[in-house]
């Protein structure tokens, strides 16, 4: 990789805990990723960083606490996100994504989000807040999709074809998810007649 290029991906010059083997991160394709994160309005997110974060301690031993990681997961996706590109670097694969950006522009959202659902909290807003947390989650997820690509080229799966059939537990958190969006819909609409 160029120089230029290499500057225009890393932040940070951390070294990785494992220079010497591929990391190896959650595999899934672009289309599971992207049905499974909006059928739980994001939620995906936590259990995605854990098996992430969970796989990269499995393969490193890097004293990290997977789960602590998943649950505060908008802190720790830069710190993943360099995990990658490490990854990709080492292994000569090219893929230019701009991590940090992303990462960056990710945690950004999810604070206007958080501000957003703070800051309005009269049941005139609602609707407001609603639809200005649609658009967020959607702009996270079209930042994330780049980094899923990027995990499935780090292990040499592309299409992310080992992970993209939906399962049964699949199927019942996106049921939960929708669910849950519907109920949340129906008692903001509710609230406001």
């Amino acid at each position: 990789m160029n120089p230029a290029t290499e500057a225009g991906n890393r932040l940070s010059k951390t070294t990785p805990w494992c220079d010497d083997k591929r990391i190896n991160l959650y595999v899934v394709s672009v289309s599971k990723f992207l049905l499974l994160y909006g059928l739980t309005a994001g939620g995906y997110m936590v259990y995605w960083s854990y098996r992430n974060w969970a796989s990269y301690k499995a393969e490193t031993g890097a004293p990290i606490a997977p789960l602590l990681r998943a649950a505060l997961w908008p802190f720790f996706i830069l710190p993943l996100f360099e995990v990658v590109q490490n990854g990709l670097d080492r292994t000569g694969r090219c893929y230019f994504w701009q991590p940090e950006t992303r990462g960056l522009l990710i945690m950004l959202l999810v604070m206007f989000s958080v501000l957003v659902s703070t800051l309005f909290t009269r049941p005139a807003d609602a609707v407001y807040v609603l639809f200005t947390n649609a658009v967020l989650i959607t702009g996270c997820c079209a930042m994330l999709v780049a980094a899923q690509r990027a995990i499935n080229m780090l292990a040499g799966d592309p299409q992310g074809s080992v992970n993209k059939a939906l399962s049964w537990a699949n199927f019942a958190w996106m049921v939960a998810g929708t669910l849950l969006m519907a109920i949340v819909g129906y008692m903001e609409f509710m609230s406001q007649r």
